[in-house]
């Protein structure tokens, strides 16, 4: 449940800052602190500056709001912390106690992610942005554009397939052995991803659907401070989830699983009823079902921060992987920890996320693999535009569309 009131998130931000025993195990693991070494960029000084908020001895000036902004959410901290400082919700915290006593601020972030609650007006911009792709208008504007925030979108998006409702008109009233979430981009930029991992899971026999009424999953929100639209969009998801009443509800994209999973965790109603789990270990389950087709290929693999530090699943997904017979599967060393997609991070502050990708970038060019797999759809936004920036034209898909194309569907 979002917290409402500013006394709730002083006393939240006390209670979780407390647990820090400012022992700094946590920086050599800080993106952030890797990048520019300096103390209020690590967790152990955001931490510092959030309890100096949360008392009143610091105002919310420009130098903080900019620490705390430069944050990437990767919360490598938080894995490897001794006293397990909750720190993805003590940053939460501190987020929604800046938009408290900045409420300008607040609203420029919930007017971020007011386009990804409304499915049609998105897919009709989406259709225009496929018609100018194909006629290579977005190319001019992108050369036009350069250096700006509709310049860095239109260099990060790929060729978009035309977007579509991804959801089931009809759901079988037994219920589905698994409920798809599709986020914000199932019917657009991740639908291969979708119907790749729906196509993977039917084929180990378990039925599957995307249930109408999904909505974008609430992590811009959330971790931009705007609680309680963030937890307005658990609620709806939870009910179009129940309409299928699944044995599992997985998402496709690391990043919305990592915060359904925060919010399951974090609200005592439990909104979705212990269901969430990631695919993988379904997958495992029926191995014996998937006829993986032989492969020679070479696949480098980059471990989104969401899923190494939140949903925690990359050994099982390196397994299912590791199954496709003859396949060199390796995976992508981090130097930083994060490729600097971090959300809407790569667009904001692009020179910052572009630093960051550039040693997983050159990684890729040595290794010269036949293709990149990443489960969270920004970060192969952000991978794939920095690779075709480098002249390196690797495909970065989603791990399901490769293995399903080892299952011969496409």
């Amino acid at each position: 449940m979002p917290l409402q009131t500013r006394q709730q998130l002083v006393a939240r931000i006390g209670a979780d800052a407390d647990q820090c025993v400012k022992c700094g195990l946590c920086l050599p693991h800080c993106p952030t602190y890797a990048v520019d070494g300096s103390e209020a960029e690590s967790p152990r000084g955001r931490i510092a500056l959030l309890q100096r908020l949360a008392d009143g001895d610091r105002q919310p000036d420009d130098s903080v709001t900019r620490h705390l902004d430069q944050c990437l959410s990767c919360r490598a901290c938080e894995r490897v912390c001794p006293a397990h400082v909750p720190y993805g919700r003590l940053f939460d915290a501190g987020q929604a106690l800046l938009a408290e006593h900045a409420p300008a601020r607040g609203r420029r972030r919930r007017r971020s992610a007011w386009l990804l609650h409304r499915p049609v007006l998105r897919r009709v911009l989406l259709r225009a942005l496929f018609v100018a792709q194909r006629a290579g208008i977005t190319r001019v504007l992108g050369g036009l554009l350069a250096g700006t925030r509709p310049g860095r979108w239109l260099h990060a998006l790929p060729r978009l397939p035309w977007p579509r409702e991804a959801r089931d008109r009809a759901i079988a009233t037994e219920g589905v052995d698994v409920a798809l979430f599709a986020g914000c981009l199932g019917d657009s930029v991740d639908r291969p991803a979708l119907n790749a991992l729906r196509g993977v899971l039917e084929t180990a026999g378990y039925r599957c659907a995307v249930p109408r009424g999904q909505t974008c999953c609430g992590a811009l929100e959330q971790h931009g401070g705007a609680a309680d639209a963030a937890a307005r969009a658990i609620t709806v998801n939870a009910s179009a989830m129940a309409t299928a009443a699944p044995a599992h509800i997985v998402g496709i994209a690391s990043g919305c699983t990592a915060w359904l999973q925060d919010a399951e965790k974090e609200d005592p109603a439990r909104p979705f009823a212990g269901r969430l789990s990631a695919p993988w270990p379904l997958l495992l389950e029926r191995a014996a079902a998937l006829p993986f087709r032989s492969s020679s290929e070479r696949i480098a693999v980059w471990l989104p921060c969401t899923q190494r530090n939140v949903v925690r699943d990359e050994a099982d997904m390196l397994r299912v992987l590791r199954s496709v017979p003859g396949a060199t599967i390796d995976v992508l060393p981090s130097p930083d920890g994060c490729c600097g997609a971090s959300g809407l991070h790569f667009l904001e502050a692009p020179e910052r996320a572009d630093r960051l990708a550039a040693p997983i970038v050159a990684a890729i060019r040595d290794r010269a693999p036949d293709r990149v797999l990443c489960a969270n759809v920004g970060c192969r936004l952000h991978l794939g535009a920095a690779l075709r920036a480098a002249g390196a034209e690797v495909p970065v898909v989603h791990p399901a569309e490769w293995l399903a194309s080892r299952l011969g569907m496409h």
